[in-house]
């Protein structure tokens, strides 16, 4: 980047950093702003947040609600980003943490960006505007993506609604038998290995250690879904890895899974899937690789 004068324009900034080089997909236009939002001071009483994609007001976010009131200011607001409906109400798309700080301070009106679409196009946008924010759960993202109809979110949503396991939990609690956070190690895995296989391994879990809590991690999820996927290429019954499964401590698997993967390298999710595999093919004389 070139050395630029104090006060060098956008345009100078934009040419410095060679932006103007980056390719862009051909037939890609970009419509004005005008033409795509506007900007207005719109009623609290108007707004609402669609917990279809929204994130839920963990402790923590109402404690920084909670700091938003005590220390309000509008010059640290900022624009709310929402989306008009048919009725007139308003979908918070970004901004519910402020908006109800505003709310609770008796503002009745806030600045937002607005924009139009249905609900896909929502939690899209919300996908799109959090994506590179850490702040956001991935279990919020998991739910904007089902709702703008992403095809892998879709299935796994689908599949842990089949098996009755809820991705509701508290920011801060334990996982409940039936419960998991693990939602992006479902929807990579249902890429790797297919809905059937991650289906299978999941309702094999549940079967194997009954009313066992902090059973659905990542770790044991992705454990046991690597091995199943192993089994059955090699075209083995699964009532062995039934029996296997049911013995299994995975906090105590996970953790000499780490320690293998501290002197050999790799994953241990994969160091814990090499564990359990050789727990399966014990006393067998055709191995499973």
């Amino acid at each position: 980047m070139e050395d630029l004068a104090p006060g060098a324009s956008l345009e100078a900034i934009s040419a410095s950093l060679d932006l103007p080089n980056i390719k862009v997909p051909e037939g890609a236009e970009v419509a004005s702003a005008q033409d795509s939002l506007r900007l207005d001071f719109i009623p609290i009483a108007d707004l609402y947040v669609d917990r279809r994609y929204q994130r839920r007001t963990s402790a923590n976010s109402r404690m920084r609600i909670r700091s938003m009131v005590a220390e309000f200011s509008w010059s640290k607001f900022g624009a709310i980003a929402v989306t008009e409906e048919t009725d007139g109400r308003f979908s918070i798309i970004d901004g519910q943490h402020r908006a109800i700080a505003a709310a609770a301070i008796r503002a009745s009106h806030v600045p937002a960006v607005i924009a139009t679409g249905d609900v896909a196009a929502q939690a899209e946008t919300f996908v799109g505007i959090n994506a590179m924010r850490t702040s956001v759960a991935s279990i919020d993202k998991f739910r904007a993506r089902v709702a703008a109809a992403d095809p892998v979110a879709v299935a796994v949503h689908k599949m842990l609604t089949e098996l009755d396991i809820s991705t509701d939990v508290p920011a801060g609690a334990g996982i409940r038998h039936r419960e998991t956070r693990a939602v992006s190690t479902l929807e990579k895995l249902q890429k790797r290995h297919g809905q059937g296989v991650l289906f299978t391994a999941l309702e094999t879990l549940l079967n194997a250690q009954p009313g066992q809590n902090n059973l659905l991690t990542s770790f044991a999820i992705e454990v046991t879904a690597t091995v199943l996927a192993k089994m059955l290429d090699a075209g083995r019954d699964l009532e062995r890895l039934d029996r296997t499964l049911a013995e299994i401590d995975f906090e105590t698997l996970k953790e000499e899974a780490t320690q293998l993967r501290k002197l050999t390298g790799g994953q241990a999710s994969a160091k814990g899937a090499d564990l359990l595999l050789q727990r399966v093919n014990k006393g067998l004389k055709d191995r499973i690789t």
